[in-house]
C-alpha cells in the first residue's frame, strides 16, 4: 500500500575535528520519514535516535519494493472461509450465453465463440475465450490481428438486447503510408452486419449510423501515424463515422492524481502547524486543491461523456467499437462503464464481479504495471531538513510516450508553427529541458552533502542519492567523487498511473446520481479500491492472463470475491430497488455535468471536498473530430443535466468515519 516515502535528513552540527558529523537528540527529532499510501494515508514518523530512524526507512523501501509478483503478500495469505460462502467464478462461455452469443433465433445467432487464442499464440493479453462474428473464420482473425497494435482485434465485449453490439480492440497500424487490411475491414464490416436478419449488410445502404470511438485527443492519433499506428481512414469503414473523445494518456493522469494528492498534504501540513500553534484552524482546502490545477474531474466528466456517447448509440441500435492505443486502459474504461449503464446485471454484486473479471482482468488491464504492485525505488527519496518536498508532478507533462503522444495545446501549437511533428519536437524538447533543471537544481541543492559524508550511507548504501558517490569518511578529497545524476523516472514507474482508481470513481459518480439502481454500496467501492493496491488476493495482480497462467495465479492465490461472499450484507445498497429498477428504467445515462470529489476515497473529512465542482470543468466537455472523416458531435445543449435533488444523496459523518488521512508518530 505504500506509494512513496522521503527520509527527511534532521541539520547537523559538525564536530570538532570537522570530519564527522554529529546528531544531537534535538536535531534528530527534526528529522522524519514521510510515508504517501495508495489509498491517501499520509504518515509522518519522528524518532530522537536517528540511527533507528534510517533503519526503519531502509526496511519500509526494501519491504515494498520486491522483485517478483511472488513475493507478495497474496501467495501467503489464505481466507478462511465456510464452505458454503458464495464466491463469483467468471466463466467467458456462461457470460456470453447470458448475452446470447450463438443462440439460435435470437439477437447473437450471426455471433460465435472461438478458442483461437486458447494458448495465447494469436494475442499474449487478450482472454483464451472471445466472440466473433460467425461468418469471419479463424484464418481472417488471424490475419486481421497482424493490423492491430498488440495484435488485439475487434472482439465482442458487450451484446444488447436489441443486436446493437459493443467490440473492443487496439488501434491499428495505419502509418505514414496510409496501410490498411482487407481483413480486418471485413471483421468489422461482419460485426455491422450481426444486427441484420440476414447476417449481411445491404449492398447499397450508405447510412453511417455505426460508431468507431477513438478514445484519445485527435493529435494523439495523427502524431501516432509517424510510428507506425494511427486511426483509421473511413473512406474503408464505410458503414461507420469516427468519434474523438480527447480523453487524455496515462501520464496525464498520473500527473493529475499527484497534483491533487500533494494539494490534500499539504493542506493538511498546513492545518497541522496551525492547531499546534494555537492558530485557528483554516479553511484553506478547496483554494488548495483548485489551485492545484490537477483538472481530476475534468477528466471524469471527458470519460462519462464518452460513456454517454456509447450508450446512446447502443441504445438506438447503432455498434460501437472502442479503441485507445493498446485497448487495455481507456478502452476498458468505456466498455465496463458503459456495460454498468446499460445492463442492470451489472449493477448488480456478482455482476460487478463479472464485469470487473471480463473486462479488466481477462482483457489485459495491466494491474501490476499500473498499480505499481512491485514498488519503485525512486520514489523512495532522501532530502535535507529545510528542504522544500519535491512534489511528485512537473509543471510538464512528464514524459513523451511513443505509444501514445501527448501534444501542446492549439494555443502552444502556434508558438511553434501549424506543423503537427513541429509541436511534437516542441512538446518534447520542453519536457527534456524541464528534467535537466530539476536535476540540476537538486544537485545544487545538496552540495554540502558532497563535502561532509553522512557516515550512515556506509551502513545503508542503498539510500546513498544519486548525485553522489558513497564517500569515505577518513578523506575529503574522495568527496569530490561525484558521479552523474539521472534524468527521469524508471520505464516501469512511468507506467504507473491511477486508471482502475478513476473507473472506480467513475462508478461511484453513477452511484451518486442513480442511488436506487446499484444493489452495492459505497462501502464495496472503497474495498476494490484498497484491494487494488493492497495486493493481498490475487485477483489485480499481474498484466494479463497469460503472465497469471504462467505462475499458477489461480490456483495460488485468494480471489477478492470472496470477502464479498463472506459477508454480503456489509455490501448491500438499503435502498437498491432491485426488480423493480430493472423494469422502471432499465438504461441509466450518466450527468457529465454533475461531478464531485469521492470524499471517502481521498480520506477527506471537509464537507466543502465531497461537494465541490471544479468550475474550469464544465468549458471542456467537447468531442475533438476529425474534419476529414464522417463523425458524431457533442451538442452542448445536450450535456447540460440539471439533476433532481431528490435522487442525489448525501454522505454522513457516519459514511465518512475512515481514518485521518494524515497521521504523526514520534518514537
Amino acid at each position: 500500500m505504500i506509494h512513496s516515502a522521503v527520509l527527511v535528513r534532521p541539520p547537523r552540527r559538525d564536530s570538532d575535528d570537522n570530519i564527522q558529523p554529529v546528531y544531537t537528540e534535538e536535531r534528530a527529532l527534526e528529522g522524519a520519514i514521510r510515508i504517501r499510501c495508495h489509498h491517501f494515508l499520509f504518515v509522518t514518523l519522528r524518532c530522537a535516535d536517528i540511527r533507528r530512524l534510517y533503519d526503519v526507512f531502509a526496511t519500509v523501501k526494501h519491504l515494498a519494493c520486491v522483485g517478483s509478483l511472488e513475493q507478495l503478500y497474496a501467495f501467503d495469505y489464505r481466507l478462511d472461509t465456510a464452505d458454503d460462502v458464495k464466491a463469483v467464478e467468471y466463466d467467458a462461455h456462461a457470460e456470453f450465453r447470458r448475452m446470447g452469443v450463438g443462440v439460435t433465433g435470437g439477437v447473437g445467432q450471426h455471433w460465435r465463440v472461438s478458442e483461437i487464442n486458447r494458448e495465447f499464440q494469436l494475442c499474449a493479453t487478450y482472454p483464451p475465450v472471445v466472440a466473433v462474428p460467425a461468418r469471419i473464420s479463424d484464418t481472417t482473425l488471424t490475419y486481421a490481428a497482424r493490423y492491430r497494435s498488440k495484435a488485439r482485434l475487434p472482439v465482442l465485449s458487450y451484446l444488447h438486447l436489441n443486436g446493437a453490439s459493443m467490440t473492443r480492440s487496439s488501434q491499428p497500424m495505419v502509418g505514414l503510408k496510409q496501410a490498411r487490411s482487407v481483413q480486418d475491414e471485413k471483421l468489422v464490416e461482419a460485426i455491422v452486419a450481426t444486427s441484420e436478419p440476414t447476417g449481411m449488410v445491404p449492398r447499397f445502404r450508405s447510412e453511417r449510423n455505426n460508431i468507431i470511438i477513438d478514445a484519445r485527443p485527435t493529435t494523439n492519433a495523427v502524431v501516432n501515424r509517424a510510428i507506425g499506428a494511427g486511426s483509421e481512414n473511413m473512406d474503408h469503414y464505410r458503414q461507420c463515422r469516427k468519434v474523438y473523445l480527447g480523453i487524455d494518456n496515462i501520464h496525464v493522469m498520473r500527473d493529475a492524481l499527484n497534483r491533487l494528492a500533494d494539494a490534500a498534504v499539504d493542506a493538511a501540513d498546513v492545518s497541522a502547524t496551525a492547531i499546534d500553534l494555537g492558530h485557528a484552524e483554516p479553511a484553506g482546502m478547496m483554494a488548495r486543491i483548485q489551485s492545484s490545477r490537477s483538472s481530476w474531474l475534468s477528466h471524469l466528466q471527458n470519460i462519462l461523456v464518452g460513456v454517454k456517447t456509447i450508450v446512446e448509440a447502443i441504445d438506438a441500435g447503432h455498434h460501437v467499437l472502442v479503441h485507445c492505443s493498446d485497448g487495455w486502459d481507456r478502452t476498458a474504461q468505456l466498455t465496463s462503464l458503459a456495460q454498468l449503464c446499460l445492463d442492470p446485471y451489472y449493477r448488480t454484486i456478482d455482476g460487478f464481479a463479472v464485469l470487473v473479471e471480463k473486462e479488466w482482468v481477462s482483457f489485459g488491464h495491466q494491474f501490476t504495471q499500473r498499480n505499481g504492485h512491485l514498488g519503485h525505488p525512486d520514489r523512495f527519496t532522501v532530502i535535507r531538513a529545510g528542504r522544500k518536498r519535491v512534489p511528485e508532478h512537473s509543471e510538464e507533462t512528464e514524459d513523451i510516450d511513443c505509444d501514445d503522444v501527448e501534444t501542446e495545446s492549439a494555443e502552444d501549437g502556434a508558438q511553434s508553427g501549424s506543423s503537427i511533428f513541429g509541436r511534437f519536437a516542441t512538446r518534447a524538447f520542453r519536457g527534456v529541458q524541464s528534467r535537466i533543471s530539476s536535476a540540476i537544481q537538486t544537485a545544487s541543492d545538496n552540495l554540502d552533502d558532497i563535502d561532509y559524508a553522512d557516515p550512515f550511507f556506509s551502513e545503508y548504501p542503498e539510500l546513498q542519492p544519486d548525485y553522489v558517490r558513497p564517500v569515505d569518511p577518513s578523506t575529503r578529497a574522495s568527496a569530490q567523487q561525484k558521479r552523474g545524476f539521472r534524468l527521469g523516472r524508471t520505464k516501469h514507474d512511468r507506467e504507473t498511473s491511477p486508471v482502475f482508481q478513476q473507473f472506480l470513481d467513475c462508478v461511484y459518480q453513477l452511484w451518486v446520481q442513480h442511488p436506487t439502481m446499484f444493489e452495492f454500496n459505497e462501502r464495496f467501492l472503497l474495498d476494490l479500491f484498497y484491494h487494488g493496491h493492497a495486493a493481498q488476493f490475487g485477483t489485480f495482480l499481474g498484466n494479463n492472463m497469460q503472465e497469471r497462467a504462467a505462475i499458477k495465479m489461480q490456483k495460488r492465490t485468494q480471489r477478492v470475491w470472496s470477502v464479498v461472499g463472506h459477508d454480503p450484507q456489509l455490501y448491500r445498497n438499503a435502498v437498491y430497488l432491485g426488480d423493480e429498477a430493472k423494469r422502471e428504467q432499465r438504461v441509466i445515462l450518466p450527468e457529465p455535468r454533475f461531478v464531485q470529489y469521492w470524499a471517502a476515497m481521498f480520506s477527506c473529512h471537509d464537507p466543502a471536498f465531497a461537494k465541490c465542482i471544479e468550475p474550469t470543468a464544465l468549458g471542456e466537455l467537447t468531442v475533438e473530430t476529425d474534419s476529414n472523416d464522417p463523425t458524431v458531435r457533442a451538442e452542448p445543449d445536450k450535456l447540460t443535466v440539471k439533476p433532481d435533488p431528490n435522487k442525489l444523496t448525501t454522505l454522513t459523518d457516519s459514511d465518512l468515519a475512515l481514518s485521518s488521512n494524515v497521521w504523526s508518530m514520534d518514537a
